[in-house]
């Protein structure tokens, strides 16, 4: 998607942190901006997972605008 000019966010729980770093650093892009949020999230309610996204929503605007 980056590729095609698109940016994105990528966001996972700080558990995958080792396999996010790992991707990144075999593509190619170790800088590449991940956000990441306590794990687990698979549990959580709607309303609670609702909140977890606008506390996450100020990072991933950096990340999309290029501040981050």
């Amino acid at each position: 998607v980056e590729n095609a000019g698109i940016p994105s966010a990528t966001i996972c729980t700080d558990r995958f942190v080792p396999t996010a770093q790992g991707m990144a650093k075999m593509w190619g892009a170790e800088d590449y901006p991940t956000i990441f949020t306590p794990h687990p999230i698979e549990n959580m309610t709607r309303e609670a997972l609702r909140t977890r996204a606008e506390e996450l929503a100020p990072q991933v605007v950096r990340v999309l605008t290029g501040e981050g």
